[in-house]
């Protein structure tokens, strides 16, 4: 069995523990109904991990709403009201059936699947909690509707499964204690990673980091905090990344974000493809959270050097201009391998 179907089989049997009743096995993954959303866990493809490596790409996906018309007025409301709250997920529109949905696309190949597995079995708890918390008002506010369905023989699910209540139970009172990320770690990547390319300067600042990367002749900015927490989830650690964009309106730079997150979210990821892209003030960020729930020491070299590759796609897409290919290589051995379990 390859690491993407051991992945898929992980999830399933011992981390979400799924009740085989609401479930509905497919070719490469599953499908399944924690409470009245259905969620699709599912390899899509292979593809080359670092070192040649055979890893796969996992897409996690919950359906949200159907029958919406996304008008430049929707599209505006999507942008303001979900997408800059992402956690590890974000919305991604099917225009041609009219669904909106929560999704997470992440590469998994043998060495990093121990400690990436988790990550992904945090993306699908949030999406089945979020899609609980956020699809009734949503729908109000797009003029469309809820996307509930039932497994095709046992229709409706009466009680949801325990998985549907974990924020309520697990990652929100996590979060209440104090961020798990502290400033010597913070400190000590800045000093690892952030004073070469492709950094263009780096600093630690308290429980942060602040880190410029290229972008055409200007560059573009990543921070990370463990001093801002999520409206729902509590304390953890807050990623964003900044890309200026010239001569956006509101709704074009709107549709841009849906756009890139069509991309990193169900086609190809950049870096973790945990989280959403959003547009304000003239510019695409793209922002993550991670809950108190998932902190691992050695976790932040890891993160630095997604942030890196994700700038460098979003300067080749935005820009049309590519970095230097010997200041950074995402193929490298070092790409994905920093975790310290």
């Amino acid at each position: 069995m390859n690491t993407g179907k051991q992945t898929v089989e992980w999830l399933f049997h011992e981390q979400l523990k799924i009740d085989e009743k609401w479930a509905i096995r497919t070719s490469n993954g599953f499908r399944w109904w924690a409470d009245k959303n259905v969620q699709t866990v599912e390899v899509i493809r292979q593809m080359e991990g670092p070192d040649g490596e055979i890893g796969y790409l996992i897409s996690v996906r919950t359906e949200l709403l159907n029958s919406l018309e996304l008008s430049d007025s929707a599209l505006i409301k999507l942008n303001s009201f979900l997408m800059p709250f992402a956690s590890m997920t974000g919305p991604v529109y099917d225009e041609q059936n009219k669904i909106l949905s929560l999704c997470s696309l992440v590469r998994v190949y043998d060495a990093i699947s121990q400690w990436m597995n988790p990550l992904i079995s945090m993306a699908a708890v949030l999406q089945i909690g979020e899609a609980r918390i956020v699809s009734i008002e949503l729908a109000k506010m797009l003029n469309a509707k809820e996307a509930l369905s039932g497994h095709p023989q046992h229709g409706m699910r009466p009680e949801p499964d325990e998985v549907a209540e974990f924020i309520e139970t697990l990652i929100a009172p996590m979060g209440q204690q104090p961020s798990q990320w502290t400033p010597e770690e913070f400190q000590e990547v800045v000093e690892m990673y952030m004073s070469q390319p492709p950094a263009l300067l780096g600093s630690a600042g308290g429980p942060g980091f602040t880190v410029e990367f290229p972008y055409g002749d200007q560059s573009s900015l990543c921070r990370a905090r463990a001093d801002e927490p999520h409206p729902r989830y509590g304390n953890g650690l807050l990623l964003l990344q900044s890309f200026p964009v010239m001569g956006k309106s509101d709704t074009d730079g709107a549709m841009l974000a849906l756009s890139m997150n069509k991309i990193e979210l169900t086609e190809e990821p950049f870096g973790y493809g945990f989280g959403s892209y959003t547009y304000m003030d003239g510019m695409i960020h793209f922002t993550s959270f991670l809950p108190n729930a998932l902190y691992r020491h050695g976790l932040l070299p890891n993160i630095f050097f997604t942030c890196a590759n994700r700038a460098r796609e979003m300067s080749i897409r935005l820009l049309d201009t590519d970095w230097d290919s010997t200041s950074f290589n995402p193929r490298s051995s070092s790409f994905g391998r920093m975790m310290d379990l």
